[in-house]
């Protein structure tokens, strides 16, 4: 077994068997899952059934409201003759209602209906609530105006009118939700590039102010020790996105029922089909995908080792990988930019071509079906030589830096180092 290998097992184990490791690796999913079962049920709070008292001292409800046969309504309507406000807040024999809804019997001139409730309706209930009652009310108006009610619903029911695009033009949803998904992609690469990259600098710097490296490369080179680091902790990162995944795709089809139930089924399983099957090449953009997210992996992970090797301390580290992380979040601003921006502007080809943005933008230029071929074999070859670059230049700094003490590192010193 070479000395590459034996470094990687080493570090990766180190890894994956710590507490804290098993811990956020189990956490992680369950929060994300918990949040978005917290969130819907806080949404069904919402679909309390309210039970709405009209006062309609004229009757021009005529003491019911029409509900249609498969409707599901969120508020049933109760009839009085006339109460005030003031009743309706303090007298008990209201306090089963959750809504008032007072009628002025001129409200045929002035249009104006007021109303308060115990606790606010949503959004849904109170559109549900006042479209009902405006119904009711034209309906008196046409039976005053001699139109049957029947005749009048049937003019009410609403036309299934369903626009299409011509052929060759995008439709706005599918392109969005396509941008959307490669957004997730690129910010997965983002999130990877900082936490993992970050850990690789750590690990070095640890290693370097313990003095352990000293003994370390007595029996490896020093470019060994570098790369069996970055690929160690590289594959621990895939580990965890891999269980991630496993566990909050057995969460989601464990809640697939409350899900369907609390957003309602027909909406969900059209949801899930959109999302699936509309418009997005999965098998393309996850290959796509694990290529960028490795090189990219691999070019920033050398760069922070190359920081770690260079710093003396937490503070050194700081200051040294400031512009980096300033770099990655500029990139990222444009990756927000471009998920409602235009993604075949110059800024978008630039930044899929560069190494030091590609693997994030070039990921929501290929899931909006934008990029050629020959866009994907450049830009993938620039990224493999970027890295090719910055391991070797890496590999100079780190047999320099991990035995210089003592001495406050700066960018200026690193490329001498280099040159060295």
């Amino acid at each position: 077994m070479s000395k590459l290998s034996l470094i990687i097992g080493r570090e990766y184990n180190a890894r994956v068997k710590k507490k804290s490791f098993f811990v956020l690796t189990l956490m992680v999913p369950i929060i994300l899952v918990g949040l978005a079962v917290v969130a819907l049920w806080l949404g069904q709070e919402e679909k309390k059934h309210l039970r709405v008292l009209v006062s309609d001292p004229a009757d021009l409800t005529g003491g019911k409201i029409f509900v249609g046969q498969n409707e599901v309504p969120p508020a049933t309507f109760y009839f009085t003759e006339f109460i005030l406000i003031e009743d309706f807040e303090e007298d008990a024999q209201y306090e089963d209602y959750d809504v008032l809804i007072a009628i002025d019997p001129d409200v045929i001139t002035n249009r104006t209906i007021n109303g308060v409730y115990r606790n606010e309706p949503s959004a849904n209930t109170k559109n549900y609530i006042t479209k009902k009652l405006e119904t009711r009310l034209d309906e008196y108006f046409a039976i005053d105006e001699g139109i049957p009610v029947e005749t009048f619903r049937k003019i009410q029911q609403p036309y299934g009118i369903s626009l299409e695009p011509m052929r060759g033009v995008e439709e706005e949803k599918n392109e969005f939700q396509a941008k959307l998904v490669g957004f997730g992609f690129s910010f997965l690469i983002f999130i990877f590039l900082i936490l993992y990259s970050s850990q690789v600098m750590r690990s070095v710097l640890v290693e370097k102010t313990n003095r352990v490296v000293e003994v370390i490369i007595s029996s490896v080179k020093p470019i060994e020790l570098m790369l069996g680091k970055i690929i160690a902790i590289g594959l621990a990162g895939l580990t965890q996105f891999v269980i991630w995944i496993a566990i909050i795709s057995l969460l989601l089809l464990s809640f697939k029922g409350y899900f369907a139930e609390g957003i309602g089924a027909d909406v969900f399983q059209n949801q899930m089909a959109d999302l699936l099957f509309e418009r997005i090449p999965w098998v393309e953009l996850i290959s796509i995908f694990v290529l960028y997210f490795i090189l990219g992996y691999i070019f920033f992970a050398s760069i922070f080792a190359t920081i770690g090797a260079g710093a003396d301390s937490e503070s050194d580290t700081f200051q040294l990988m400031l512009p980096v992380v300033v770099i990655l979040l500029v990139v990222f601003g444009i990756s927000v930019w471009l998920l409602f921006g235009n993604i075949n502007g110059q800024l978008a080809l630039l930044g899929s071509q560069v190494p030091i943005s590609s693997p994030m933008i070039m990921m929501q230029r290929a899931a909006a079906g934008t990029v050629g071929v020959w866009e994907l074999v450049i830009s993938f070859a620039l990224l493999a030589a970027a890295c090719f670059l910055m391991v070797y230049l890496a590999g100079k700094v780190y047999r320099v830096g991990i035995l210089m003490y003592g001495k406050k590192a700066s960018w200026k010193e690193i490329i001498k180092w280099i040159k060295h």
